[in-house]
């Protein structure tokens, strides 16, 4: 099989970061998360329409349920993928001039790759990188204080659907849970979060799910522990939401060198 990358992914609640060296081409996907697209050394290329042509770029940002594929062949590149509910997700959407593909110059991208630049060839451990990524997107979206947070029965909802994760996540018991009519909460939902409940949970299922196969479970016990049916459902999950199959990202614990 192809592999996409070689290098490493760390995830945390409500985001991950996927830091790699590239070796082939993220077929065309959409995801509910953000991107931020970090090459630290070179330039990506993304295509955002089929058969159109690919767009080089220092860094970019993609707003969620945008389709896109994405390569950067020999490069290194932090692509950080995060809720667009979350408080600096939705300061950093305020910045893309439109949906879909924003490109961000050299000037802007520069003092966010160096320092991924330095913890990735450094070694740096996967606390330290989850820590950056978050400085990172916190740079890139200029805030200095954190904006109103969601609707607090948003929060107790995602909350819960955290903790069920492994179970049938129904829309009837969240809404009461929260104390709204089932109509109510699903428009709220959308609302808050941008987008339906079923996105959200199914996004959710994926990120629990590549979290543990990542750290050596089998592929089939990730797939249970997030409720998908099996190995080969949550492959094809993956592969419509990221581009690849689980097995096309090879996680390393090697320091990758930086070629000359």
């Amino acid at each position: 099989m192809d592999i996409a990358g070689f290098g490493r992914v760390v995830f945390w609640e409500g985001g991950s970061l996927w830091l790699a060296l590239i070796t082939g081409i993220t077929k065309r996907h959409a995801h509910h998360a953000v991107q931020l697209s970090v090459p630290l050394d070179g330039m990506a290329q993304f295509q955002t329409e089929p058969d159109g042509d690919w767009i080089s770029c220092h860094g970019a940002l993609i707003t969620p349920d945008a389709p896109h594929a994405f390569q950067a062949p020999g490069k290194v590149v932090a692509n950080i993928l995060f809720e667009p509910e979350s408080a600096l997700g939705r300061s950093l959407l305020a910045k893309c001039v439109r949906r879909g593909l924003t490109l961000l110059d050299a000037a802007t991208m520069a003092p966010l790759a160096a320092p991924l630049a330095a913890a990735y060839f450094g070694g740096a451990s996967d606390d330290e990188l989850r820590k950056l990524a978050q400085r990172t997107i916190a740079a890139a979206a200029g805030v200095s204080v954190q904006p109103a947070p969601v609707d607090t029965r948003i929060i107790r909802a995602i909350a819960e659907i955290r903790a069920r994760i492994d179970e049938p996540i129904l829309l009837a018991p969240l809404a009461r849970l929260v104390g709204l009519s089932p109509g109510r909460f699903r428009h709220l939902f959308v609302a808050e979060t941008g987008v339906s409940l079923r996105a959200f949970v199914l996004w959710e299922r994926l990120n629990r799910a590549l979290s543990i196969g990542f750290a050596e479970g089998s592929w089939t016990e990730a797939a249970h522990a997030a409720n998908f049916s099996d190995s080969a459902h949550l492959s094809r999950t993956c592969r419509r939401m990221f581009g690849l199959a689980p097995t096309s990202a090879r996680v390393v614990d090697l320091e990758l060198r930086q070629s000359a």
